[in-house]
């Protein structure tokens, strides 16, 4: 059973004809399927993780059940909030076991 866990929004987000206050995430590893990282390193043991936006996006789409469209609507802290949310469970599976 996939992890769930729900976001309330500080600001609703008006989208058609609802009014969304929260967002129920479902962390369901199917969602990473075509997603990627890519890590580089500097040759002397230290290296970065290089995560596009638009990944970040889609993925927090995923989790939500909502549209990209909708994410790019919400205010920029519940954006942010959600993003990390999206890229903790991108790096805690395909990053080695760990968010950096």
């Amino acid at each position: 059973m996939a992890k769930e866990k729900v976001i309330t929004l500080k600001v609703p987000v008006p989208f058609g004809s609802e009014t969304v206050s929260e967002l129920m995430l479902s962390f369901k590893l199917k969602y990473l399927r075509g997603h990627s990282l890519r890590v580089t390193s500097d040759g002397k043991g230290s290296g970065t993780v290089d995560l596009d936006f638009s990944t970040l996006l889609d993925l927090s789409a995923k989790l939500s059940g909502r549209t990209p469209a909708f994410i790019e609507d919400m205010d920029e802290d519940d954006q942010g909030l959600l993003i990390q949310e999206a890229r903790d469970f991108l790096l805690k599976h395909l990053g080695g076991g760990s968010p950096a």
